[in-house]
């Protein structure tokens, strides 16, 4: 109900419940308030049972806010109207010796403790808001819900010529190759724990036997629940998964018959969303060799090699005059600088290469 009263001498009870400085003094009482309400009841001294009644009522509100819908409100009027058609009753009211009470209790013993007539107006006010406290009780005491617990996404990535590890929440230790990145949710909140993976990356995962851990490459998982692999989908498409310690299972989102199981020493090669891959025994120390900071080219195709050195040294590799797309690449490189693999790598594959700063360009004899 919205109203601007500017004369307060005809207030009700309801008018003093509705009234925003009424509220005020009974609810946050001060000097200059209490002085402004004693003058009030002094020339309005017919009010003071009035007062009484419309503080207590206000003292009983809830704390917190709870909001009628129109439907449910008219429903409530509609019920105490139909208590109310029984005949008006009279009551008591006993002032609550609570903030104010001091001003309000001088000035209604002036007046006695004559019993007073509560008009059905007053009666609907204080049962509606007596309705409503007894509501909002039983709604914030009513047990919690158990929280949706907070979802938060944490991302860790290597720049092109850095390698960093990593110990997640669980003591996983992921040690990331270079322009390689994971994404998982902080705490592993849920029945899994999943690691979405791009570029390359070795895990070595903590053991949890009722938690399995699953990492997302593409739309290939793995799944484990304590053990170490490697995976590499740097490359392309192409997805190398390694397996050294333990057991893990190897599946596609997308094609539903391809799954399978790896025992270490065992290796699958796959593409995303491909019916076929390869799987086979693999060298554990070519696999491992980014983590011994060593390169190893295995009869690996030239554009493949360079693609590997851009992201091992964080250059752009730029080839010209690039024809014989059968010429593949091998060699080992430990600790070597960019200089010297391609001074190595040149005799063998005859071109010639340029360095400025970070731009290369590989030129091929015509």
């Amino acid at each position: 109900m919205n109203r601007l009263i500017m004369d307060k001498s005809n207030f009700s009870v309801e008018d003093f419940v509705l009234d925003s400085e009424f509220r005020e003094w009974i609810l946050s009482p001060s000097n200059k308030r209490n002085l402004q309400w004693e003058e009030y009841i002094s020339k309005n001294p017919q009010s003071i049972r009035d007062i009484e009644t419309a503080r207590s009522i206000v003292l009983n509100m809830p704390t917190q806010d709870f909001v009628l819908d129109s439907k449910k409100l008219d429903r409530l009027w509609e019920s105490i109207d139909q208590k109310l058609d029984l005949g008006a009753q009279e009551t008591e009211v006993k002032s609550l010796p609570i903030r104010p009470e001091a001003t309000i209790k001088r000035f209604a013993q002036d007046r006695g403790k004559s019993r007073i007539k509560i008009n059905f107006q007053v009666v609907k006010v204080a049962a509606l808001l007596l309705l409503t406290f007894a509501l909002g009780v039983m709604y914030y005491t009513l047990p919690e819900r158990e929280g949706t617990p907070e979802i938060k996404w944490l991302t860790y990535s290597t720049k092109p010529g850095v390698k960093s590890a990593v110990t997640l929440s669980d003591g996983t230790v992921v040690k990331l190759n270079s322009s390689s990145s994971i994404r998982y949710v902080q705490n592993f909140v849920g029945e899994t724990r999943e690691v979405y993976l791009e570029g390359e990356a070795f895990f070595e995962v903590a053991h949890d036997a009722t938690k399995p851990f699953v990492v997302h490459t593409k739309d290939i998982t793995t799944r484990a629940m304590g053990t170490s692999f490697n995976i590499n989908s740097a490359a392309g498409e192409k997805i190398i998964i390694s397996l050294i310690t333990g057991k893990v299972e190897v599946k596609s989102q997308d094609v539903t018959e391809f799954i399978d199981y790896l025992v270490p020493g065992e290796q699958i090669q796959t593409y995303a969303s491909g019916k076929a891959w390869e799987k086979g025994a693999f060298d554990e120390s070519v696999i491992l060799a980014w983590l011994d900071q060593t390169i190893i080219f295995d009869r690996t195709p030239l554009p493949e090699a360079l693609q590997m050195l851009e992201k091992w040294f964080g250059v752009s590799i730029t080839l010209n005059d690039f024809k014989d797309h059968n010429l593949t690449l091998s060699g080992k490189y430990k600790g070597e600088t960019l200089v010297n693999i391609l001074e190595g790598l040149s005799y063998t594959a005859r071109f010639r290469y340029e360095i400025n700063g970070k731009d290369i360009q590989i030129n091929f004899k015509q």
